[in-house]
């Protein structure tokens, strides 16, 4: 009898041992892959940091960046200012001096933190648009582009690594928000910008060595930061209309 007993409280150990590496097992699994995905997360967000690129396609077919000291840097600097700052405008006016592209960073927009049906309330717009005040207030950089060109080409270059990092903050931070379906080309135009910004300012690190790029650049900046501000402006326009809110762009 006694060892009948034994014998059943061995295999409730031993069930009881089982099942506790399972759920070890499961555990370290579980962990092991949540790093695995937040670390191509964060690769797929970084992409989203390179610079803009502005190419021509040489006669062998490939796609090399325009060398602007041979394509005149006058008649690109005019071509980039236009009343319709579209990067497909500015493509169209300049094919015809031998810039075929504008290559912008890929956007990471299955990484943008989108809340689903189930998760939105009647207080999600309005807590999406103070959290993005929020990140801008303590983040944006407002780039005097001016002044920094002129620090850029006598070697001045702290402030400007200063401000990269202040915006990459702020670029990654529009990663974390909770972002409305209603919100997302808002949210998007906003990302835009930082990434137009981390362009402009690492360009700027170089430009002591290529002044004619960084004339190209400050051109392209300006055209590309006022085209995201008019889809800011009509984005916050409609959700003001379907959501009856006052809100200060940030």
């Amino acid at each position: 009898m006694l060892q009948s007993i034994f014998k059943r409280q061995n295999l409730v150990y031993i069930g009881i041992i089982i099942i506790l590496v399972i759920v070890l097992v499961v555990v370290f699994y579980i962990i092991k892959n949540s790093g695995k995905s937040q670390s191509a997360n964060l690769s797929e967000i970084d992409k989203g940091l390179a610079p803009i690129r502005i190419l021509q396609t040489t006669k062998d077919g490939k796609q090399q960046e325009v060398n602007f000291t041979k394509i005149g840097a006058e008649i690109l600097t005019n071509s980039l200012i236009s009343d319709k700052p579209l990067v497909e405008e500015i493509q169209n006016n300049t094919k015809n001096i031998g810039i075929d592209n504008i290559d912008l960073p890929p956007l990471p927009e299955k990484n943008i933190n989108l809340l689903s049906t189930e998760e939105l309330n009647e207080n999600s717009i309005d807590n999406y648009l103070t959290n993005l005040y929020n990140v801008f207030r303590e983040n944006s950089i407002q780039p005097n582009i001016n002044q920094l060109s002129e620090d850029a080409l006598s070697g001045k270059t702290q402030n400007i690594q200063s401000l990269l990092n202040k915006n990459k903050s702020l670029y990654l931070s529009l990663f974390i928000i909770e972002v409305p379906p209603d919100a997302l080309q808002l949210h998007k135009a906003y990302i835009r910008i930082a990434q137009v910004q981390n362009s402009f300012l690492l360009i700027l690190l170089n430009a002591s060595s290529d002044p004619l790029k960084l004339d190209i650049n400050n051109k392209l900046t300006v055209s590309l930061l006022q085209r995201l501000d008019l889809v800011i402006k009509q984005e916050l326009q409609t959700l003001r209309q379907k959501y009856n809110l006052i809100y200060k762009k940030p």
